[in-house]
């Protein structure tokens, strides 16, 4: 591909990746539903290289260039300051471009204080994006709303059955952001490989024509199985954690915070099936996890609460994982330390419910203690000996693997204790 000038390429930030990318496919539907078939054909969506998100069209000499540019900024503040510094970048990303054909467009979750005539007055090289009745802003939650409208009209323009199905509608909204997710994936993997974030994302665009092709496909014959939920769940870690770093203020996490936080979140999403899964049954040591099928996914997967208030919490408030690539902690006196879901209370009943729940699970699930784990991290909940709480695990009917295997791993989380968040603080953070 020829490459045109990149003045800068975006900085790829997680935490903002799941709005971004909806902002995106959300732009990308509107194309679709405004242009000829042909011409969708000729335009390419690029994620994370001259903007955000860049809509390209192909030359008849090869090659392509830019036709718009975005820059999405997810934060809750409504202040022309918190914004000025990326309204300004924007524009001298527009101009190092050098081309007067180009627009630069600024899109806001949060309306602001001043008007879009006001902001393009202060900074003429760029627009901000309009939504539908001259919105000047949309929120996470409204932009998956209104990308299943697009999806309703596209199906409608290309004569394709499905619009007036919210099944339909809902389906395809999740394989049309999973084509935008896998390319983030797929480019995040190769710069972990060593490639430059900036070449990775600007030589793996992803076709316009692509997305159609995916509304065109046979619903009824798309499995709802293993896979598919798995993908579900993994839309949705994404989202608890969009969800999480938006419930703070401007400025409350640093940029390191931020750095280490989105490390975790590409870790998360890097994972291949088995090792998902792994992760998933780890962090969540009293439940058993499955999602073979819909009742599974509905009474096992992930719970929200569990994730924003106990799991993210316990990433953000201790210092960044021992060990590289992986989760967990190692103190000073060489105890290993490991984050769950787990957000009972300290009552006592609460300790019991929960020594109960993990033990059953082990026998059941037959499930390694995670990370060979002297103690794992709840949000408030402390128990010494989960033996000792747990007194009705002999009424368990557990899978036979063979006696030996199976008390021997019994006995490993016997060993293990649950330390709330404040106390591993103390003695992961000196």
């Amino acid at each position: 591909m020829a490459k045109q000038p990149l003045p800068h390429t975006a900085i790829p930030t997680w935490s903002g990746f799941i709005y971004q990318g909806r902002v995106a496919l959300y732009h990308i539907l509107k194309q679709i539903n405004a242009k000829t078939e042909n011409e969708i054909n000729e335009l390419v969506v690029q994620m994370d290289s001259i903007e955000d998100f860049t809509i390209l069209k192909s030359l008849a000499t090869g090659g392509y260039i830019p036709i718009t540019m975005h820059q999405v900024k997810a934060v809750k503040s409504s202040q022309y300051a918190t914004y000025k510094e990326d309204f300004e970048q924007l524009e001298g990303k527009w101009t190092a471009i050098g081309s007067q054909t180009v627009e630069a467009f600024f899109h806001m979750a949060t309306q602001n204080e001043k008007t879009k005539s006001e902001i393009e007055l202060l900074h003429p090289k760029m627009k901000i994006y309009e939504y539908e009745n001259n919105a000047e802003s949309c929120s996470l939650n409204d932009i998956h709303v209104k990308i299943k409208e697009q999806i309703a009209l596209g199906l409608q323009k290309h004569k394709i059955v499905g619009h007036n199905n919210p099944n339909t509608v809902q389906i395809l909204s999740e394989i049309l952001e999973k084509i935008i997710s896998d390319k983030v994936i797929y480019i995040h993997a190769l710069n972990h490989g060593g490639t430059s974030i900036r070449n990775a994302a600007y030589d793996n665009p992803i076709p316009l024509k692509n997305f159609l092709d995916a509304m065109r496909i046979d619903i009824a014959s798309h499995v709802q199985d293993e896979v598919y939920f798995e993908s579900k769940i993994r839309s949705n870690l994404n989202r608890y954690y969009q969800e999480f770093c938006l419930d703070f203020e401007e400025g409350q996490l640093s940029p390191e915070l931020k750095t280490k936080m989105d490390k975790y979140s590409i870790l998360f999403n890097s994972y291949a099936p088995i090792a998902f899964k792994e992760f998933l049954q780890n962090i969540r040591p009293h439940k058993s996890i499955s999602y073979e099928n819909l009742q599974q996914y509905t009474d096992l997967s992930l719970n929200e609460d569990e994730m924003k208030d106990c799991f993210y919490q316990i990433l953000m408030n201790i210092k960044e994982s021992n060990g590289g690539d992986g989760i967990g902690w190692v103190c000073s006196e060489s105890k290993q330390y490991f984050p769950t879901s787990i957000d009972y209370s300290n009552s006592e009943s609460s300790k019991k419910n929960v020594s109960e729940r993990i033990i059953k699970t082990a026998l059941n699930k037959m499930v390694d203690v995670p990370f060979n784990s002297d103690y794992l991290i709840t949000s408030e909940c402390n128990v010494d000996n989960l033996e000792a709480y747990a007194n009705n695990v002999n009424h368990v009917n557990h899978v036979d693997t063979g006696e030996a295997e199976s008390e021997t791993k019994i006995t490993q989380w016997k060993k293990v204790s649950l330390i709330d968040l404040e106390t591993a603080k103390k003695k992961l953070n000196d």
